[in-house]
């Protein structure tokens, strides 16, 4: 094995995003993987024959990542998204105005419950927000065809009705950008389509979304795959990917740890051993905070492309 020497990363005035993330590369640990993870995802979107999915879990959106996400989209970076129903709540939300705020995690949650405020870390929702999202959700409903939907078809006809040019479920409506959601009603958009349904023809099949899901991974030439957080979404992609030789590409960014034998937390190496990932892909894991490493990869990405 030949060594290659390694260089302390070196900043100066004024540097560019590109620059900076060059001088990473030298450096160690996350920092180089960060650099890495951007030339890859780079190479993914460059690579005109092959198919990039997205997979969306946590709480990007009260994170800050929503314009990230939308811009993801818009710029085709991504080919395919799947998300948890959470995000797409949250995306909705923002529609109505502003519905997150800062807070801090060592805040009276008490006192917090006492003024109908909830807490997601350090991020605070007002629950008058969530009033706001009902009804418009509601309203919005009534719009949908009456007839057995994937969970794709459900949020391309959200994106339909959705008017704010940042709503990333918007903008996948708009660049015909497929969004499945198979765990979407473990949220609070599921719990409103739930009851909407109580009194309305509304059905959502989730089952569908695997021949719709499976039909793109088999029309694929290549896929590659950058994962934000683990969960549903994460395995969804990986199963998916078995029916096609595999993941060529992967990048994923975590703070979940593999011991407990979790998806979140598992290695994309160890996905070799199903077939989920090609033996001989090209992968990058990334234990870090996606609201630090993304805006860096996207940011680098856009510079590039």
């Amino acid at each position: 094995m030949k060594l290659k020497k390694m260089k302390q990363v070196t900043l100066k005035p004024h540097m560019t995003v590109n620059e900076l993330l060059e001088s990473m590369k030298e450096g160690g640990f996350n920092c180089h993987r960060v650099a890495k993870a951007t030339d890859l995802f780079t190479l993914m979107i460059k690579e005109s024959e092959t198919t990039t999915f997205l997979g969306l879990a946590g709480a990007l959106i009260p994170g800050g990542m929503r314009n990230i996400i939308r811009m993801m989209i818009e710029k085709h970076f991504v080919d395919c998204v799947i998300t948890t129903g959470a995000n797409l709540s949250h995306d909705i939300l923002e529609t109505l105005g502003p519905s997150h705020y800062h807070g801090m995690e060592n805040i009276n949650d008490e006192e917090l419950k006492k003024m109908e405020i909830s807490r997601i870390f350090s991020t605070l929702i007002p629950q008058k927000a969530f009033i706001k999202f009902e009804d418009m959700i509601q309203k919005i409903l009534d719009f949908i065809p009456n007839e057995k939907l994937s969970s794709r078809q459900f949020i391309y006809e959200l994106g339909r009705q959705i008017k704010d040019p940042n709503s990333f479920i918007r903008a996948a409506f708009k660049e015909q950008i497929p969004i499945f959601s198979p765990s979407f009603a473990d949220s609070i958009l599921g719990v409103q389509a739930w009851l909407f349904a109580q009194n309305h023809p509304l059905q959502i099949d989730v089952l569908k979304d695997h021949s719709e899901f499976s039909q793109i991974v088999y029309e694929s030439k290549k896929m590659g795959a950058i994962f934000l957080g683990g969960g549903v979404p994460k395995h969804f992609i990986m199963n998916g990917s078995q029916l096609n030789n595999g993941l060529s590409y992967a990048i994923q960014i975590t703070m979940d740890r593999p011991e407990h034998g979790g998806v979140s937390g598992a290695s994309v190496k160890e996905a070799i051993s199903w077939g989920k990932v090609a033996p001989d892909a090209q992968w990058i894991d990334i234990l870090g905070d996606v609201t630090l490493v993304l805006p860096l990869i996207i940011a680098g990405v856009i510079s590039r492309t």
